[in-house]
């Protein structure tokens, strides 16, 4: 077969320093250099915005640098860590790399109403803060949390209330479950205290229960639920995807080690406050409904830290995931798991010192630091621009004050691209996250305009060539069916030009099948080629999985389309390509 899209590239390309701001950016690869002239104060406005960047993780923030600096080689540090316990360290890895946004405080991170289509935290008490987003996109996963701790408020004091805010946090000490009794300033008269003695009391929380809960241990459970998504993509519960994360929460590292496992801060407090969760209503999955006994991340820290650290059940633990992988139900897995009474058990008396952790030494160099830079004024601009795009672009698809109000946001959101179009003209990057954001709203003209804005300054900009191509082809779409045709094959000539200036842009290869899928077209083998190479690259994304699927069961691959399609069909999100893989999977044969 001629491989005439679908190049490989043999060698590393050099990358612009602001690639993984307008693109995805493979493991092992760096956009930062320290080559050539970099910006200076004289001739460029910067921002108050940093970028670190390792070989497997990129994080921006407004925060301190040595801070920036600190998460981003601890989570380097966390990805040679699950490396070392899979068997993959020296793996070849062909993924695109996470991309990391940390934003101030709790009221800061809500303010920006990043909706979560295809993950959702919990269903968890009020109590536990949802200060973690996460999407996994088709051009690599995106993470985002705050930079300060909050405190997990189980019972309010019948004081001054705590500030939601906190530093710290990290590991729970065996005296987390011990109460503090502090005086109740209610009881007291002023009389028999002095005056600031009195008032200091009050502003004592009182009865109150909760501790607070880092925001690296947010990251860290995100990072690792994400690794497994996307090194080891499966139909996994719910419940084990959040233990799991939760398990790695905790780690604490240093030069030359990481230790995982340790008990959560304020563990005891939520067994205490919230009781046991009944194990059969784990894996029937009624903790899903939200209903009955409480279900938190502690609960699946505590249920999955026993089963990865028994000898006992950690044989059991393999044979039911693996069940679950090849579909079967709940009930049925549960079975190939063993005796839910005798496991409910287990977890029950899983205390004290079973409660095991464990540490790991490396060479330092398995986890080389970050290169950090700061980021210009226009290129901060595109931080907020890029994180949203995955909550802005899709909306519900109801009628109603759900869909109202996610299209306002919509709304708004374009309008603020569009004018930092029109402020910084002269930068192609955001010339760049206006085409894209207009091509996927489906507003082809404006796309269009936009990418041949950049085009005019960068006639071999790949990116431009492909949001000029899709332009081409929603508008090819709409066109008379004489012209059709002809508009087509000149809109995939700029999409086959960018595969061939970058063979490893997925996004090429997207849009040169989504093309044929627009047009209601039967899709070329070498168009379906493209869809497994950015499957490998973006194993967490939905979306291209869903499309592959579909074209592996119109050509009666069946076990390729069950093994591609089961991870969203059964897996543990609700996503919105989640009702179509189950439909394509039922369509195919065992």
């Amino acid at each position: 077969m001629m491989r005439w899209l679908l190049f490989v590239a043999g060698t590393a390309l050099s990358l612009p320093a602001h690639a993984q701001l307008t693109g995805p950016v493979k493991n092992g690869d760096t956009t930062i250099t320290v080559t050539g002239v970099r910006p200076s104060r004289s001739n460029v406005e910067m921002s108050d915005w940093r970028m670190a960047e390792t070989p497997h993780v990129v994080v921006f923030s407004q925060g301190d640098e040595k801070a920036l600096a600190q998460t981003a080689h601890n989570l380097e540090k966390l990805h040679f860590l699950l490396s070392a316990l899979h068997g993959r360290a020296d793996e070849p890895d062909e993924t695109i790399k996470v991309a990391v946004t940390m934003i101030g405080d709790a009221g800061s991170f809500e303010q920006l109403q990043l909706t979560d289509l295809r993950w959702q935290y919990g269903p968890f008490p009020t109590a536990f803060a949802k200060t973690i987003y996460y999407d996994p996109r088709d051009e690599g996963s995106v993470l985002a949390t705050t930079e300060d701790g909050v405190n997990l408020i189980l019972q309010p004091s019948r004081g001054r209330p705590t500030n939601r805010n906190c530093a710290g946090g990290d590991v729970g000490p065996p005296l987390d479950n011990l109460i503090v009794v502090r005086p109740d300033p209610a009881g007291l008269s002023q009389g028999s205290l002095e005056p600031d003695v009195f008032d200091i009391l009050q502003q004592i929380p009182v009865n109150e229960i909760a501790f607070c809960q880092s925001a690296a241990s947010r990251l860290y459970a995100g990072f690792a639920q994400n690794y497994l998504m996307t090194y080891y993509p499966a139909a996994y519960p719910r419940w084990f995807l959040q233990g799991f994360g939760e398990m790695f929460a905790t780690m604490v590292a240093g030069d030359d080690f990481v230790e995982y496992g340790q008990v959560p801060t304020g563990f005891f407090k939520v067994m205490e406050h919230y009781g046991d969760y009944p194990v059969p209503h784990i894996l029937n999955g009624r903790y899903l409904s939200g209903k009955g006994r409480a279900w938190t991340p502690y609960h699946a820290w505590r249920l999955v830290h026993l089963l990865y650290f028994s000898d006992e059940w950690k044989p059991r633990l393999r044979a039911y995931l693996d069940s679950v992988a090849n579909g079967a139900d709940p009930q049925r897995a549960a079975g190939v798991l063993g005796d839910a009474g005798q496991l409910h058990r287990a977890v029950i008396n899983y205390r004290g010192r079973k409660l095991q952790a464990e540490r790991m030494t490396f060479p330092v160099e398995r986890a080389p630091a970050p290169v950090v830079r700061r980021l210009t004024r226009a290129e901060a601009e595109l931080i907020r621009g890029r994180l949203e795009l995955g909550a802005r672009i899709e909306v519900p698809a109801d009628s109603g004050r759900d869909r109202s109000a996610a299209l306002a946001r919509r709304s708004a959101w374009l309008n603020r691209l569009r004018e930092n179009a029109t402020r910084f003209p002269d930068l192609s990057e955001h010339q760049l996250l206006l085409a894209e954001a207009e091509c996927r709203a489906g507003n082809p003209a404006e796309c269009l305009s936009a990418a041949e804005r950049v085009l005019a300054r960068s006639p071999s900009d790949t990116r431009s060539l492909v949001w000029k191509g899709t332009a081409m082809t929603q508008l090819a779409t709409r066109a008379p069916a004489s012209e059709r045709s002809r508009r087509l094959e000149e809109a995939r000539r700029h999409i086959i030009r960018a595969n061939r200036l970058d063979p490893e842009s997925t996004l090429a290869l997207i849009a040169y099948h989504d093309s044929f899928a627009a047009a209601g077209e039967r899709a070329p083998d070498i168009a379906v080629e493209g869809l497994f190479k950015v499957v490998q690259s973006a194993p967490a994304a939905p979306g291209p999985r869903v499309t592959l699927g579909k074209e592996l069961v119109q050509r009666e691959l069946d076990a390729e389309a069950r093994k591609t399609l089961l991870p969203v069909a059964r897996g543990a999100f609700e996503t919105p390509e989640q009702p179509t893989a189950i439909a394509l999977l039922a369509d195919t044969r065992r």
